[in-house]
């Protein structure tokens, strides 16, 4: 996997500074860009709650940092992270908080942990600095870690809103170095569009190269609502 460029760093949506991927999580919790616009919004709203800043990563080079409601459920945040990184099938996904599974349809079978139903708000299966994994797709799984970054009062105009993400990825061709638009899923080597058809392996084990941890596998070609999302 050769890469043309590899900083791992983002932009932030509010003030529109790059950060590094270690860095972005402080930086969001004290950028006055942001305070503002928190602040605009809140303004003459009696009604505030609590909300959660999370961050969720996946094998170091893929991040997002995101706000949601602390009283929005695990089905929630899965169904944003199927929607943003994920989604390819229909696949079976848990997550696992303090030693306990979450999933869609719970069982307890007597052969491992029990069980919850991922039917359940953020603060009462999170506190504040809480970490967290999960799964999807028990076959051909794809990894993720996340924490409950920070917490504050205020109020959301969506259900899940997307504070920063890594930028995208470029990788070189493997055979001209130009950059790749596809990976092969047999060899899980990058080309471009006109070394591809010349590549050894068939035309139908390429998938395009997106920003996403669920690159090259299982077909997933990435969510047209997100695909072309970045802080650039």
């Amino acid at each position: 996997m050769r890469m043309m460029t590899n900083k791992n760093e983002g932009i932030c949506r509010f003030c529109m500074n790059t950060f590094s991927g270690t860095s972005m999580g402080r930086h969001l919790v004290s950028c006055e860009a942001k305070k503002q616009e928190d602040s605009r919004y809140a303004t003459n709203k009696k009604i505030k709650s609590s909300i959660y800043h999370i961050k969720v990563s996946a094998y170091k080079a893929f991040w997002l940092h995101i706000e949601m409601n602390a009283t929005a459920t695990l089905d929630e945040l899965d169904q944003f992270l199927r929607d943003i990184w994920l989604e390819c099938c229909g696949h079976l996904s848990e997550f696992t908080i303090n030693g306990i599974r979450y999933e869609h349809s719970p069982s307890n079978d007597g052969w491992g942990m029990k069980s919850k139903s991922m039917n359940i708000q953020l603060r009462k299966a999170l506190n504040v600095k809480d970490k967290f994994s999960y799964e999807y797709d028990f076959g051909s799984t794809t990894y993720l870690e996340g924490q409950v970054f920070a917490e504050r009062e205020g109020l959301l105009k969506e259900k899940v809103r997307i504070l920063a993400r890594n930028n995208p990825y470029i990788f070189k061709c493997e055979s001209c170095d130009a950059k790749a638009t596809e990976i092969c899923m047999e060899c899980q080597q990058f080309f471009c569009d006109q070394c591809l058809i010349e590549h050894g392996c068939s035309e139908e084990m390429a998938l395009p190269v997106i920003n996403s941890p669920r690159m090259g596998v299982c077909g997933y070609c990435g969510t047209s609502d997100f695909d072309n999302f970045t802080m650039s």
